[in-house]
């Protein structure tokens, strides 16, 4: 049936959204999809609530963390995900900068999680004694909880859970294998490959350099992506994703020609791929951070991107090669002020990727197979 429309804030009455961006994941264990967003509060100002959007069999619902958790007011832009590993049932977490009001961020990593029973708030710099953060915390599940954050000395630092310490904190910069890794320009994000057992963590450095930090089951070591690749300068953040078939790893940002670039890892060796300029499609905007996603069902892979029309645009992989799809026009969405978040919900085989409209909706598009 191909791509569809879906106001979710019109549908649910959810409250409207600020424009740092969504983050949205699917919970493979009760079979359910989540939306994360800080809400809006008028005159270009976020609320500084939590706000989730999620669904089941039963259609999507509204659930505001921030009260139900009594938690610390968010500063920006959530990042969620889940936690199946455990013994005792699965969890979800979102972790986030605080904000005190009247005075500005905090400089804490704050997480909102929650299990079957309730919803519980944790400061995670005080827990685990770690240093400021200056942006965004970034977490996932990889053999165990990872949060990465930019610290106020620009160093990468890492927020692990240990089952009988708790959490714990490290610099990513301390080893001898990273302390040739430049200061980080923009905060991280990251992702695991099952395939080689191991972590990867980007970030952009103060020379406009993709960088990685990347850990085997030895140590953590730094690698400067933009040179191994050959690739251009980068103004925005990259994100990454793998296609553990494949063995492979693919990085994307937007350079400061305003194209995407593709780094691809195959074989030992990272490649460089201008897609903008071989697939066509317009510059992404300024600000743009493109994410990307494997769709098993049609062993596809999907890259999309806020374009500098205030579109919403894919690039996807099948066996012929990359295509260009503007969402936006496909579905007669509104114009997007946020970046995208995407994902694919395989027990649904469904792709799904959200935005804030120009009203401060969060705005689904998401595709059914026909």
């Amino acid at each position: 049936m191909g791509w569809k429309l879906n106001d979710l804030t019109a549908r649910i009455g959810a409250p409207e959204a600020m424009i740092f961006g969504l983050s949205g994941y699917v919970f493979r264990g009760q079979g359910t999809q989540h939306v994360l967003y800080q809400g809006f509060a008028g005159d270009g100002e976020g609320s500084g609530v939590l706000h989730e959007l999620w669904w089941s069999s039963e259609g999507w619902h509204h659930t505001n963390l921030t009260a139900q958790a009594s938690a610390t007011p968010i500063a920006n832009a959530p990042s969620g995900y889940t936690f199946e590993g455990l013994p005792d049932g699965a969890q979800q977490h979102v972790v986030y900068q605080g904000f005190v009001p009247g005075q500005g961020d905090d400089g804490h990593v704050h997480e909102i999680w929650w299990d079957e029973d309730d919803k519980h708030h944790n400061d995670l710099t005080k827990k685990a004694h770690a240093q400021p953060t200056l942006g965004d915390p970034f977490g996932y599940e990889f053999l165990g909880q990872h949060i990465m954050y930019e610290g106020d000395d620009h160093h990468i630092h890492w927020l692990r859970w240990d089952i009988d310490n708790g959490w714990q904190h490290t610099d990513l910069f301390g080893f001898p294998t990273t302390m040739d890794a430049p200061l980080a320009l923009q905060g991280p994000t990251a992702y695991g490959f099952a395939a080689q057992g191991t972590h990867h963590v980007l970030y952009i450095g103060t020379d406009n350099h993709v960088h990685e930090l990347w850990r085997d089951s030895q140590t953590w070591h730094h690698n400067n992506l933009t040179l191994a690749a050959r690739a251009p300068l980068a103004s925005d953040l990259a994100t990454g994703f793998t296609d553990e078939a494949e063995r492979a790893q693919f990085v994307h940002y937007r350079g400061t020609d305003g194209h995407i670039h593709q780094l691809h890892w195959v074989n030992g060796a990272w490649q460089w791929l201008d897609m903008t300029a071989n697939f066509g499609g317009p510059l992404a905007s300024s600000g743009a951070v493109p994410t990307g996603y494997l769709f098993p069902a049609d062993g596809t892979l999907h890259v999309n991107y806020l374009g500098a029309d205030g579109h919403i645009h894919e690039y996807w992989r099948d066996v012929f090669g990359w295509h260009h799809n503007d969402l936006t026009a496909a579905t007669g969405a509104p114009l997007a002020l946020s970046n995208p978040t995407a994902y694919a919900f395989a027990a649904q085989s469904t792709q799904h990727v959200m935005f804030v409209s120009e009203d401060h909706h969060v705005i689904e598009l998401f595709w059914v197979p026909g």
